[in-house]
């Protein structure tokens, strides 16, 4: 599969997360960004490394690194475990090519996996659960999706410790619920069924986890007399022994990860492993996250909140697919502003995003967000996929009106609807924008305020 090459020109968006980020130009092992955190952890005052070789940056090296990445004959890509001597942490790092203010570049987002790291060499004495654990591990790495991941995990270590079932709870507020299970053969499943439970029935786990305990309950009829509400909880979850794990992710528990119903044998052995699964199974969700996080950037304009370019070219090309399966429908609606360079330069460049935000709040209160792209500075385009001609008619009438009788705004807009067989999306929107640019021309030429 191809990879898909993003362009950025401002990098600061990754300023926002809490990995290191940098970007690199492969060609001159040349730094081009380094994000808030990186420079944190490295020490580096904004812009110091500008220039200077990644190598030199990052591991203190007069020439590339041994395990470097950018080196032929083929550029590493996807995710690669590193040590950094230079700082003395272990890093889970995910390698995307780019386009960087025009150059060809790598990014690296470099998620800390030290403790995790570490974790794991206090657990090489176990061999049988050290290949249990790098096989979990590996169905983590190569299964894209998160929630079949931690399924498949899930049925990984409750066979190999031969438990009833291994489950993760979701914290929800004061509340939490089963979002991901595995269950032996003949367990009835309660994921589904479960309600959600309050964390209150389980307040002892939450002061174990604070003091960075795992939670062993070797028969839940210990529980009956000290800790009733905990008793009445496990019985609900029909859990008569368990080990609980805490996933944190930035010092707050975002989960719990357990094992229910296994012998007491292998109690103390299931407590180490979830120790070290649950700071994988941590570093798997901020990757994850980072990984949505940089999608929804390359996707949507930042500015107005609708989708952008990139998600216009993207979304075009399988309409066209659908509507070449399905004949379906399509209407195409082209707005562009009128006067923006004019309100630019006589009140400023905030004023005019102003108002291009306030065109695009316009669109989106007749028309859903998805459906509405920021292709230019001050076009937009709307793409109403297998809606009735009618429809599509009223809705283009309520927005037109609603832009006429604005004070503000002036847009030129145009519009085509079509069910031809074997119609061209493409053609649709070009219909649209020679219509757009016919309001255009009559807009500039009369000297109005309203095209039409």
């Amino acid at each position: 599969m191809t990879e898909e090459i993003r362009s950025y020109e401002d990098a600061s968006l990754f300023d926002a997360l809490d990995e290191n980020v940098y970007i690199v130009e492969p060609a001159k092992f040349q730094m081009l960004f380094m994000n808030r955190k990186g420079r944190q952890d490295y020490g580096i005052k904004k812009d110091d490394y500008v220039g200077k070789a990644c190598h030199e940056v990052l591991r203190f090296r007069d020439t590339p690194c041994p395990d470097c990445p950018f080196l032929p004959p083929v550029p590493d890509r996807g995710i690669r475990e590193v040590y950094n001597a230079r700082l003395d942490r272990y890093y889970k790092v995910l390698n995307h090519s780019i386009l960087f203010q025009g150059k060809d570049a790598r990014l690296e987002v470099a998620v800390d996996i030290t403790d995790f790291v570490r974790q794991r060499q206090d657990l090489q004495a176990t061999l049988s659960a050290e290949a249990v654990l790098n096989e979990t591990m590996q169905i983590l790495y190569a299964e894209p999706d998160l929630d079949k991941a931690l399924c498949l995990m899930l049925e990984h270590i409750g066979l190999f410790l031969k438990a009833e079932r291994c489950f993760i709870f979701t914290m929800e507020g004061s509340t939490m619920r089963m979002t991901s299970e595995w269950c032996a053969p003949g367990i009835a499943p309660r994921k589904e069924e479960s309600a959600a439970e309050p964390r209150s029935g389980i307040d002892r786990w939450f002061e174990l986890f604070s003091r960075h305990s795992n939670v062993v309950v070797p028969d839940r009829q210990l529980l009956k007399l000290v800790h009733p509400t905990e008793y009445d909880a496990l019985e609900r979850m029909k859990i008569e022994s368990c080990v609980a794990a805490p996933i944190i992710i930035h010092d707050e528990i975002v989960s719990i990860l357990g094992i229910a119903n296994l012998a007491a044998s292998k109690l103390d052995g299931a407590s180490l492993m979830l120790t070290t699964l649950s700071y994988f199974i941590a570093t798997t969700m901020v990757a994850d996250n980072n990984r949505k996080l940089l999608e929804k950037a390359s996707y949507s304009d930042a500015m107005t909140g609708v989708s952008n370019r990139n998600a216009f070219i993207r979304d075009i090309e399988q309409d066209q697919r659908l509507i070449d399966q399905g004949e379906l429908a399509v209407g195409v609606i082209y707005f562009d502003l009128n006067g923006l360079k004019e309100v630019n330069d006589t009140q400023g460049h905030r004023a005019g995003d102003r108002l291009i935000m306030h065109l695009a709040d316009t669109i989106t209160l007749f028309f859903r967000k998805r459906e509405v792209y920021r292709t230019g500075g001050d076009e937009f385009i709307t793409i109403c996929l297998n809606m009735p001609e009618q429809l599509f008619t009223e809705r283009l009438a309520r927005v037109m009106a609603f832009i006429d009788s604005s004070t503000t705004l002036s847009v030129s807009i145009g519009y085509a609807w079509s069910q031809e067989k074997g119609l061209s999306l493409q053609q649709v929107i070009a219909t649209a924008d020679a219509k757009m640019y016919e309001e255009k021309q009559i807009f500039y030429s009369d000297g109005q305020r309203k095209a039409r």
